[in-house]
């Protein structure tokens, strides 16, 4: 299957006072279970989230599945209106954060038979640890030099690494290691746990300030988040999700 296509979500449309405009939101996003998971239809916690609150004020939503980076070029430069990322100052620049869908935490997944408790960096010494390219860790986490930093592509890879002994630990959203141990190594799963959380961070609908009205996209990202909070939807998606945590 084709993961990197062009997505077209019809969202139902709900009628507001006030004059007519342009509501459509070209998003562009990453593979990222069970944030967001590529299929027929794409899914998943922040998708199914961003769906209902941009339902819930008329637009109509586009949804382009693309590898991180470039999803992140073409937010950056204009050729989609946003992306889901988590909050870095730098990236001020070229965005601006709606309101928080969900949160992340980053965990230390290993085998169970490793005998570790993540304390502090320093007890990380002398482990090798997955990482991923291009994801926003913290600096006190990247400029450490008392442990190995083995980083690739995918957290998926990573998770493979892990299972195969060729990394210690796997620094991962504990949802998503959850996940691809589920559905990519069911056989696995009893055999893997997780150590300590490194760092919360949460997850934003950041809007290009290359998009036309840029800010009342914001504003009607954030109006959408409220109604579905308060009507009882967000709390529903999330808890088809239940399982993972």
């Amino acid at each position: 299957m084709n993961y990197f296509k062009y997505i077209l979500v019809t969202l139902a449309f709900i009628a507001f006072e006030g004059k007519a405009q342009d509501k459509s939101f070209h998003l562009v996003a990453g593979v990222y279970p069970p944030y967001t998971i590529a299929g027929d239809e794409v899914s998943g916690i922040n998708i199914d989230i961003i769906k209902a609150a941009f339902s819930a004020v008329g637009y109509q939503l586009y949804i382009e599945v693309l590898p991180f980076t470039r999803a992140m070029h073409y937010a950056k430069h204009g050729r989609a209106d946003g992306l889901v990322l988590w909050h870095i100052q730098e990236r001020e620049q070229w965005f601006s954060f709606s309101s928080k869908i969900t949160q992340s935490e980053l965990v230390f997944y290993k085998r169970k038979s490793l005998n570790f408790e993540f304390k502090s960096l320093q007890s990380l010494t002398p482990y090798s640890i997955g990482t991923v390219t291009n994801y926003g860790y913290s600096k006190r986490f990247l400029t450490a030099k008392n442990f190995k930093k083995d980083a690739v592509g995918t957290d998926s890879q990573n998770i493979s690494k892990l299972i195969l002994g060729r990394i210690d630990l796997a620094l991962i959203d504990k949802r998503m290691a959850n996940y691809l141990i589920k559905t990519e190594h069911p056989k696995f799963f009893e055999k893997f746990d997780w150590s300590g959380v490194l760092q919360k961070e949460n997850y934003y609908l950041a809007v290009s300030k290359t998009s036309p009205n840029y800010q009342q996209k914001v504003s009607d990202f954030n109006l959408g988040l409220k109604v579905i909070t308060e009507n009882g939807l967000r709390a529903s998606i999330m808890n088809k999700y239940q399982y993972l945590e």
